[in-house]
């Protein structure tokens, strides 16, 4: 092909090429297929140092990463946004060579082959090894008859997020008809016979979310259409995660995805959050987990501290209390300091509960509540050399913030942990590959995660686990999910999924080392993580990861300073 070198400005000037317009057309082609495909050329010529000064130009016209990337990806753009100007060639000159093969591996998905568990457990036995004391505790909070269980938005505000989503897809299509509207509930669907004998969904998914990417709205309407027509009147978890996506994409094309995560967040009762979290496979896992390690370290001691971070119900500790009272020495000084979003539950409340059970296990429990959504930032009161101090966050760490850099609340929550220095730090885990910055990669990760959930979600009940009214509440939860992860950005994303890996970097930046899982521990989890082959698990270094046949659903972890205070002896 006949042309001239983009830095040959002689050549540029005899065919009366307009350089500013040709460096803007380079460049905003380069950040489409950055920002909006997440797949570009990393070999442009001349010379790598010409996709910096592009990177540079795009910068300079106002074109910014979004800050939810994963870290290694943050520090290699960080350096030619935050640290070279155009002026600075010598740094430019610098740059590595393998530089876009570092920003590539820093954003490639981390998979672990997983094994199926190999103890099958029937129905009739998981409910036989079921802790009898955390069922009575969810139990009597059933049977209070509290109003606030009830609670839901105002009269005034209770606007469902079905009619919200009719009222976005008829901004869509302003002009189409009732019959080939974006409604969900079309009544005469039109024939799509290229894609209906052999549809895949997540291919038309891909489309749709590119051309919201590029704001075709008479090309999602179109496959808005498509989606909605082949997954509709179906109940297969891919047909369910299809309508999911889709109206997630259409809320995220509208602008109004902060709306409807808020609305689709009020259409459940409390009372049925409660009920789910009876026997959830994922939650019983997780807890078990930390409860048999906790129980393990504090034999002999006399005063033991479990900080809780996104406590909620406190329905974790219950069995805890109960074997703690059963303890041969007796039970020690029992404390626990609850923090959660104040918006989720009543904290006064949890703790009234929690003291009353210890109470009826003949044991004495001190609670403390901190009400705030800024965990980073709560300060409980403990005593560091009379008291063994746990730290505990079962897969509520996707909601701690990611924005910035120098103060990111992740980064100021771990070292706000550090500076307890407790015994074991429990951090477990939701995964799901959906880190990257780029939209389109972030949305295929989320479809893969929310699919598996669904999937396992449903086997659950076939295994008479749960029943259809809790699974009903189970995929509406992955619908608000799906709808915060695509839908929400900036300050308004409420769901920040990250893979394991992310979290595994930022507690060993915190200064933190891994423990391994004890046999017990891992005994527990299988004892509820199993009943189907497809419930699968393996472990990467000393992460133990629950999964769904070969996706990662959620990481179990136990860590500890590295720099250890001079502990007491029990006393």
């Amino acid at each position: 092909m006949d042309g001239v070198r983009i830095n040959d400005v002689a050549g540029l000037d005899r065919l009366g090429v307009d350089k500013q317009a040709a460096v803007e057309t380079i460049t905003r082609a380069y950040a489409h297929q950055i920002y909006i495909d997440g797949f570009f050329n990393a070999d442009p010529h001349p010379g790598e140092q010409s996709l910096a000064k592009m990177l540079l130009a795009a910068a300079e016209m106002g074109l910014v990463l979004k800050l939810d990337m994963p870290e290694e990806a943050m520090e290699i753009t960080n350096f030619f946004f935050r640290r070279s100007l155009p002026a600075e060639e010598s740094v430019l000159l610098q740059m590595d060579s393998d530089l876009c093969l570092q920003l590539r591996a820093a954003l490639l998905r981390h998979q672990i082959p997983l094994e199926p568990v190999q103890a099958q457990i029937s129905s009739q036995q998981h409910h036989s090894l079921f802790d009898r004391s955390r069922l009575d505790y969810l139990t009597r909070i059933l049977e209070e008859n509290d109003e606030e269980l009830l609670l839901q938005l105002p009269q005034q505000q209770q606007t469902s997020y079905q009619v919200l989503l009719r009222e976005l897809t008829e901004c869509l299509s302003p002009n189409s008809c009732a019959s080939s509207s974006l409604s969900m509930d079309t009544a005469s669907p039109p024939h799509f016979p290229s894609r209906t004998s052999t549809v895949s969904f997540h291919s038309l998914l891909m489309d749709c979310a590119r051309a919201v990417a590029a704001n075709n709205s008479t090309k999602v309407n179109e496959l808005v259409r498509e989606i909605r027509t082949l997954a509709s009147h179906q109940s297969r978890p891919v047909e369910k995660a299809a309508l999911y996506f889709t109206n997630a994409l259409v809320a995220r094309l509208a602008g109004c995805g902060a709306r409807m995560y808020a609305a689709m967040h009020q259409n459940v009762t409390r009372m049925q959050s409660i009920s789910i979290r009876m026997n959830l496979p994922s939650l019983r896992a997780t807890e078990r987990f930390a409860n048999q390690m906790i129980l393990d370290a504090c034999r002999g001691a006399k005063r033991v501290h479990i900080v809780d971070y996104g406590i909620l119900y406190g329905d974790q500790w219950p069995s805890l209390i109960k074997a703690l009272s059963e303890r041969a020495e007796g039970p020690p000084l029992f404390k626990i300091t609850g923090i959660d979003f104040p918006s989720l539950v009543n904290l006064e409340k949890t703790g009234n509960r929690l003291v009353d059970y210890a109470e009826s296990c003949g044991m004495h429990l001190e609670f403390h509540s901190i009400a705030t959504a800024a965990w980073e930032s709560a300060q409980p009161r403990y005593h560091l050399f009379s008291e063994l101090l746990f730290v505990n966050c079962q897969l509520r760490m996707r909601h701690i913030r990611e924005d910035g850099i120098i103060d990111s609340p992740r980064k100021l929550f771990f070292e706000k942990i550090l500076s307890f220095k407790p015994v074991m730090f429990f951090q477990s885990v939701v995964h799901a590959d959906i880190g990257s910055p780029f939209f389109i990669h972030r949305f295929d990760g989320a479809w893969r995660s929310f699919l598996a959930r669904l999937e396992s979600f449903e086997e659950t009940m076939k295994l008479g686990l749960i029943d259809q009214s809790q699974l009903d509440f189970m995929d509406k939860f992955i619908e608000k999910c799906a709808m915060g992860v695509i839908a929400c950005d900036g300050q308004n994303r409420v769901e920040r999924i990250s893979s394991y890996k992310t979290w595994d970097r930022l507690a060993r930046k915190g200064q933190f080392g891994q423990l391994p899982v004890s046999k017990r521990a891992l005994e527990m989890v299988m004892s509820v993580w199993s009943g189907h082959e497809n419930f699968t698990y393996g472990m990467d270094e000393n992460w133990l990861l629950l999964g769904w046949k070969d996706a990662v659903l959620n990481a179990l972890s136990v860590w500890e300073p590295i720099e250890k205070l001079p502990r007491f002896k029990h006393q």
